[in-house]
């Protein structure tokens, strides 16, 4: 810390939401379990996935909570249209879950069915009768812990190549799956990330025509909840915090988003029209989705598959905008 620091002085046991982020083994169980004596308090499955046989754009996510599946959005775009929310995906089922193991794959279960779960190197995704996806592990897990005394979270996150049927076409694509790990009293959806800190946060995943996969977390909020996390096929891993942000705001949605860190510069760009997700109620003011695709600045090889659905809330962007 330099002598120009601003000096902070914080009650016991908070720290400024100032996350520490590793690289983990992707052991396929420890999501459920619990990490550093935190329990799991929830589960997300969401990604991208592209038509075989078409250039429909398919954007699924699945939320669930320690014993109730919550809701599942499916995202559909055409070529040069916003998304709008398949009418399957806004009926899909919500109630009772349980978080087990069985027959070698841990996971989350509706009754008998399955609704995702891993066995390690392989991940596996249903929705009734309208998702059916498989795919392998790409890289090793990324892992943030926030030591806040109140609202500590443990946050794992694994990236997965992924194929199979969504209403019944086939596709191919890159999906994560995400644990939060709260105490049994939080509630991530309504805790401070949430509703205080989160201001523009993106999981990306981007594969070269060279095979070679970048894959990450870039994350500034408030409060200095900000950090950079990013695996590497090609390349050492990135991880670094007290970042620099600019983000460019175009008709009320992000339209580029600049992290300076670690000495380097990512860059997250939106796609060149269109893409942008239904606006949500139930999620504070100023939140906004739409997909792009993040890359190291000066990157010059051209992508093949992309997820990253940049998620803003518009409010805590003043200081940053540009």
């Amino acid at each position: 810390m330099g002598p120009d620091a601003a000096r902070i002085v914080r009650s016991p046991g908070h720290f400024g939401f100032q996350p520490v982020g590793s690289l983990v083994t992707p052991d396929g169980t420890s999501q459920w379990e619990p990490v550093n004596g935190i329990p799991m308090s929830m589960q997300y499955a969401y990604g991208t996935l592209r038509g075989a046989d078409s250039a429909r754009y398919f954007w699924p996510i699945r939320g669930s909570f320690v014993d109730q599946a919550r809701r599942m959005h499916l995202s559909i775009a055409d070529p040069g249209e916003d998304f709008r929310w398949a009418a399957e995906g806004e009926q899909a089922y919500v109630g009772p879950v349980v978080h087990e193991s069985r027959d070698g794959w841990t996971g989350t279960w509706i009754g008998e069915q399955v609704l995702y779960a891993t066995d390690g190197p392989r991940f596996r995704w249903v929705e009734g009768d309208f998702v059916d996806l498989e795919g392998e592990l790409v890289g090793d897990a990324l892992q943030f812990l926030t030591p806040d005394e109140v609202e500590p979270l443990v946050y794992t996150s694994r990236l997965f190549r992924m194929g199979g049927t969504v209403l019944g076409e086939p596709v191919r694509g890159l999906v994560f799956h995400d644990s939060m790990h709260m105490p049994t009293s939080q509630n991530f959806i309504r805790s401070s990330y949430i509703t205080d800190l989160q201001a523009a946060w993106v999981a990306f995943a981007t594969e070269f025509e060279d095979g070679n996969v970048h894959a990450g977390h870039l994350v500034w909020g408030t409060q200095g909840f900000d950090l950079m996390i990013i695996e590497r096929t090609d390349g050492p891993p990135v991880i670094a915090r007290d970042l620099e942000v600019e983000v460019v705001i175009k008709q009320d949605y992000p339209a580029a988003v600049r992290y300076h860190g670690g000495g380097q510069t990512w860059v997250w760009e939106a796609h060149g029209s269109c893409f942008r997700d239904p606006i949500r109620a139930d999620l504070p003011e100023g939140h906004r989705r739409i997909q792009g695709w993040a890359h190291l600045e000066g990157e010059t090889r051209r992508p093949v598959m992309t997820e990253a659905l940049m998620e803003t809330y518009n409010g805590r962007l003043t200081d940053v905008l540009r």
